[in-house]
Parts: structure tokens; sequence; C-alpha cells
């Protein structure tokens, strides 16, 4: 593990023994995990180098807490979600888009037995065709759009469901403004008791529409409503902060901000001196390359950075760690990265493994042309199960694969270690039923008032 506190300090291995830790006789820590909707750890965050800094509170909260340089989600949204909630591979667990196995362990069912009171706001779309309602995945209360009562409008004159209700709501109400309301006053009734808030955001999906603070509420623009949707993305997350600052809350609960996958591929951006497109749906870095960000004030030690390797698998067991209980008996890919996020070694990953079914909902490069698609890969190498292999540290576009009579030592051993890797997971996905995810309501248009 390598940890940087502002530039140029290197710090290994190092303990913090200043700070306070969740321990023996110490009060349970609560735990409010925010994950974004489609935009990549590149993509308008001033914390991790981007051009177009439009995240001020989220930037403040990686320079009071600290940030993970290497997070990977999957490439789509569904199985990034099953994967964070459970903690294991969709190889083993991937049923169809739109649904979460009901015979699945949930992060929430984790914490709701270890005495936590959980809550579930934002974007469900794990319901469809048999698969989990969120009373049955571990969630006291909820408030969620795209459940199969609830797909219609995310953002203004939203089709929201409040535990098993359809909300009723005016034309100028706007959906991720419900949702933090929805939070801090969970927030502000449970303060007595240690709590878990999962806030999958529907920002900035699309459609790319303007915000209740946007100029021009009938601005047509997509680039300049992605650019307010950001905007107002990072002011959800700051209510957030705000509201635990107002209840006193802040060196009892671990706030963690992520995403579930690349940028939506019709919207440009800047990094690093390069004009991008978003590769949503795609294998690639800007696919599946996640900002991961983590604060607590008196436990998370401030400013670190650090360089290991985190995968969505690993949020279970970290969860399960913070709250110090037990993981699920079954089967659990992932690992804590709680030491890490306390300035420990911990155990950290030296590679990933991915699973993907596209199945109709992302482009594949023609050359993986596959249905199931599998990789491992390091912070400099990756390698495709059909042999495919990439230097991707110099290579992020995965435009030159390495053929097998021209890898050096190094890459000859990478691709070893890798292929050692896939070997150790299933060969293929046997949960997988081909299913379509039952609709909910048809979609309105999107007004903006």
């Amino acid at each position: 593990m390598i940890i940087r506190r502002g530039p140029g300090l290197i710090l290994l291995g190092m303990a913090i023994g200043v700070f306070c830790m969740a321990g023996a006789g110490a009060e349970p820590l609560n735990i409010i995990l925010i994950m974004a909707d489609d935009i990549a750890y590149d993509n308008n965050f001033g914390c991790y180098g981007s051009e177009d800094s439009w995240t001020p509170r989220l930037d403040k909260m990686a320079a009071e807490g600290m940030k993970f340089d290497y997070c990977f989600s999957t490439p789509k949204c569904t199985p990034s979600r099953v994967k964070i909630m459970t903690g294991r591979s969709g190889v083993r667990n991937y049923i169809r888009f739109g649904a979460l196995d009901h015979r699945e362990t949930t992060f929430a069912t984790v914490l709701q037995k270890a005495g936590y009171k959980s809550t579930i706001v934002g974007k469900w779309q794990l319901d469809g065709a048999g698969g989990t309602a969120p009373k049955d995945a571990g969630f006291d209360s909820w408030l969620l759009w795209n459940t199969t009562h609830s797909s219609g409008n995310r953002y203004w004159n939203p089709v929201l469901e409040r535990n098993g209700v359809l909300l009723d709501v005016d034309e100028i109400a706007y959906g991720p403004d419900l949702c933090v309301d929805t939070i801090t006053r969970f927030i502000g009734e449970n303060q007595e008791s240690p709590f878990f808030v999962y806030y999958p955001m529907l920002l900035v999906h699309s459609p790319f529409l303007p915000t209740p603070d946007s100029k021009d509420r009938t601005e047509k623009d997509k680039q300049k409503n992605y650019r307010d949707m950001v905007k107002y993305m990072d002011q959800c997350v700051g209510r957030i902060l705000d509201c635990l600052q107002e209840h006193r809350l802040e060196r009892n609960t671990v706030v963690m901000f992520t995403t579930d996958n690349g940028t939506n591929r019709n919207i440009r951006y800047r990094y690093r001196g390069q004009d991008l497109f978003g590769k949503k749906g795609i294998p690639h870095d800007r696919g599946t390359h996640a900002p991961l960000i983590v604060r607590c004030p008196g436990t998370v030690p401030v400013g670190l950075v650090c360089s290991d390797m985190v995968d969505f698998s690993d949020f279970l067991p970290t969860l399960a760690h913070i709250a110090e209980t037990d993981r699920p008996n079954s089967h659990i890919d992932g690992r804590s990265f709680w030491p890490q996020c306390q300035g420990e070694k911990g155990d950290p990953r030296t590679s990933i493994y991915q699973y993907y079914w596209p199945k109709g909902y992302g482009w594949i490069p023609e050359e993986l042309g596959t249905a199931e698609l599998i990789w491992a890969q390091n912070k400099h190498y990756k390698l495709y199960a059909n042999g495919l292999f990439y230097d991707v540290m110099n290579d992020r576009e995965e435009e030159r694969s390495i053929p097998a009579n021209r890898r050096s030592p190094a890459e000859l051993a990478a691709v070893d270690v890798l292929a050692a890797v896939i070997a150790s997971m299933p060969l293929t996905n046997k949960a997988y039923d081909g299913k379509p995810a039952k609709s909910g309501r048809k979609n309105k248009v999107e007004l903006p008032r």
C-alpha cells in the first residue's frame, strides 16, 4: 500500500495512533454510502484532476478525508449495483439486467442484523422479473425510483415509491431534492442509534435536463444541462454533510462516495489535455474506473490518497468491518479496505477480477466478441479470458493488444498472474437466466418548471 499526504510525501504502511477508531467500548459508527449514476472518476471531479471542476463539496470531502485512486465498478448499472450490495462477483449471482437475485444477502441485511436502522433512497432497478424488493433486501424504509411500481420520471414531477406507496407530488417537485430531504430527515430521526443510509443517486443519468439551479429551465443543450446536473449532484452530497454537522454526527459517521460506471457516451469532457467522450457500457478504463472518497473526521486521516486497488465486491466486507459484525456465510469475493481508510496497511489487492454480460445493454469492442466478458487486471496490465492482453497504464483506450510473441519477460509474468486470477473463478455464469426485466409504469416526458 502507498498512501500519500499532499504532494511529494510518501508514507508506507502508516499507522495513525492519534485517531479515534471504532473498537471495544466505542459507539458504533454510522455509515452513509453514496453512489452517483453514470459518471467516471476523470469526469468533472477536481480532486481527481479534471480540467472541468464542478464538484467543490466532493473535492472538500476528499481533502478532509481520503480518496482511492484505483476503485473499479463494472461498466453498467445493474451488475455494479448487484456486486456492491452482495460482495460477490457477477459470475456467481448476476441473473439478468434489472434484477437482484432474491437469494442473495446484501450489505443492508448484514448491518440490519447488527442493529443498524437502514434506509435506501434514490434508484432501485433491482426487482424486475422475480428480483428483490427493497423490504426483502435489508432496508427498514425506502424512497425509490424504478421499482416495479415507479419507473416514470426521475427528475421533474418524479414517480417515486415510499415504503410501498407511490408518492403524491406536484409538477414542480424535483426528484433529487425529495431524496435528500428524506435522507436528512432520516438522519435527524435516528441519531440516537446507529444508522445506515444507502443513497444510489438519481443524478447524473440521462435525460439531461435543467436543474432547479439552471439559469434557463427550457435549456435543451445536453452538455450545459449535464454540467448543471453534476453541480447539483455535488450540492446534494453537500447537504448531507451539512446535516451531519448540524446534528454533530460528523465524527461518528463514515461517508463514502463512489459511482456505478463510466459517463454516458454522448457526453464529452476534458481530462489532462484530452477531449474525451464517456464510455459507459464499455469494459475499458473509462467505463469502469470510479472515484472513491471516504470521510470520517477523527477516524479517517485527513488528506490521504491510497493507491491500493478496490473492487466493488469489497464494499460489503468493508461495511461489515466498520460495523464490527460478521460477513455472510456465503462466498464473498471482496476484502475490507477499512484498515486503509484508517491509515493502516490492511490486506491490499494486487489485482481484480471482472465479469460482465452486456446482453444488449452496452456496446462491446468487436475483438472481444462474446456474450460473457471476463478479465483480470492490475494497475499496469489487463488480460481478457479470450487471451487479449493490454498495457493499460500506457494504453488506456486498449487500442494496441500485445501479441503473445511480442511480450516482454515482465509482461509474460503478468499474463501468468492474471491468468491464475481468472482460473480461480467459475468458468461461466450459471445463474444467468436471460429473462427480461419487467417494466413498471411507462415513462412520461420530463418537464422542468
